[in-house]
């Protein structure tokens, strides 16, 4: 009967160190695919958007009242779930409505987000689409039954249930592309360090990722299958983000979008026929780049590639499942930038198999490939990943909402560690550190300037800088 009003928010968090001008809020693409899946279906949905640039529970409180909706959904991470706990409280507070949590965050603890806050009635695991729309035709019913919808968990009573999970979409081109129509989109933007058009937007071309990396928790809510849409499918959103929203510019936020290589090539060579085509981002890795194929993604449009290299040890490399080699990363990010694409590398410290020495070689491997922008990150054990289940003290764990608040190491307050010879505070120290050195270095400004080709641009590397300043005063 689709009598069921469903409105759908991420939950807000902020990073650590401030800095709205560099890092900005993000359409949430998880959200907008459920909007227009179940819009799709013949239901009212909206996407909840406050009128300024922070979260307001008066704005959100607002539109329920004037939408009336039956179900609350709230897009959960793990740095965002205490605020997400958070709001789903004050609305049950004043409204008669069911909450419903989904994202990585939930997909990882499960039952664990409905003991830890009696206000949340329903999770989502895993991708959300189908599990989603089945529980919305069930609370249309006048006999649910929520025990037919593979990936819920739920309250029978005093009685949590965890359902049997949900197989993994297989054709995503069935999809529909995300409900970007819903918002205002001029009031999301990018990262500024990656962000090279006057109106920016994300995208992304496949789902799941094969590769067992200890401590990345993406394949939670995605799967481990590699899924990709068609070429034609993902052309065609393109262009209408470029005919219809005016679009230049597009960060693919793919695990890796490189990852089928003649799948990578047909877009390219769609890319280069299109005659107002937009400039883009992606990610990659160092294993599927090579210099043909980053000359051809630069006549595409491309302006930068993103690597996730991670050590500078070959045996920590090993240990934490990356599968590359150094060699290989020094190749891709030299291929990108004979081409002329700028590159960004992220590294990250305190694996527990680091030492002073491998941490040291995260570093200096870092100065040897020389990416135009290097990120050093701390260790956070994300619940769900392998370096949480098998190698984080059950005693630092939370317990409850309340713990979670300060859980992730961007966080200047948080002293986890998964290193038995580091606390997490030396850890953070270390990442600190690398960021400053790598950027304190004339000679790699010099390199960075080169690569604009913009006053606009030049702008946006200053304001990154400001950022790093702030964040490294802040700690």
């Amino acid at each position: 009967m689709a009598n069921i009003k469903v409105l759908l928010l991420e939950a807000p968090y902020s990073y650590s160190g401030g800095g709205s001008n560099l890092v900005k809020k993000y359409f949430p693409l998880g959200i907008g695919y459920l909007a227009s899946y179940l819009r799709q279906s013949g239901h009212q949905v909206k996407i909840f958007e406050s009128s300024s640039d922070s979260f307001s529970f008066n704005d959100l409180d607002r539109q329920i009242k004037l939408f009336k909706p039956n179900l609350l959904g709230i897009g959960v991470m793990t740095p965002s779930y205490p605020r997400a706990v958070e709001i789903c409280n004050q609305v049950k507070s004043k409204h008669n409505i069911k909450t419903v949590f989904g994202g990585h965050h939930v997909s990882a603890v499960k039952e664990e987000v409905l003991k830890q806050s009696q206000e949340v009635d329903f999770a989502v695991i895993g991708e959300g689409e189908q599990t989603l729309l089945e529980l919305v035709n069930q609370l249309d019913s006048t006999q649910p039954k929520f025990s037919k919808v593979d990936g819920l968990v739920w309250r029978d009573g005093n009685k949590i249930v965890n359902n049997p999970p949900r197989e993994l979409i297989q054709d995503i081109d069935v999809l529909p592309f995300p409900a970007r129509d819903m918002v205002d989109i001029s009031k999301y933007g990018l990262h500024s360090y990656i962000d090279f058009g006057k109106k920016s937007v994300s995208m992304i071309t496949s789902r799941g990722c094969p590769y067992k990396c200890i401590f990345c928790s993406s394949w939670l809510s995605m799967g481990r299958k590699y899924r990709y849409r068609s070429v034609e499918n993902i052309m065609t959103e393109i262009r209408e983000l470029v005919e219809v929203n005016s679009v230049d510019h597009i960060v693919f936020e793919d695990d890796t979008m490189t990852l089928n290589r003649n799948r990578m090539e047909e877009i390219c060579k769609e890319l280069i026929e299109m005659p107002n085509r937009p400039s883009w981002y992606c990610l990659s890795r160092v294993d599927t780049m090579d210099n043909s194929l980053a000359k051809l993604m630069k006549k595409a449009g491309c302006r930068m590639v993103g690597f996730g290299i991670e050590s500078g040890s070959a045996e920590v490399l090993q240990k934490i499942g990356k599968k590359i080699s150094l060699e290989k990363a020094r190749q891709a990010v030299s291929a990108c930038t004979k081409a002329g694409l700028r590159t960004q590398c992220t590294f990250i410290v305190g694996f527990p198999f680091d030492t002073e020495q491998t941490m040291a070689l995260t570093y200096k491997m870092a100065k040897r490939i020389n990416p135009t922008i290097a990120i050093f990150f701390p260790l956070t054990p994300y619940p769900g990943t392998k370096v949480f289940c098998e190698f984080m003290d059950q005693k630092m764990v939370p317990k409850n909402v309340k713990e979670w608040e300060n859980y992730m190491m961007t966080d200047s307050n948080c002293g986890i560690s998964v290193n038995k010879d580091f606390t997490g505070q030396q850890v953070r120290i270390i990442a600190d550190k690398w960021n400053r050195s790598f950027y304190l270095r004339p000679k790699h400004w010099l390199q960075m300037i080169r690569t604009i080709k913009s006053p606009v641009e030049f702008v946006r590397l200053f304001k990154g800088g400001i950022y790093l300043f702030r964040t490294w005063l802040r700690r």
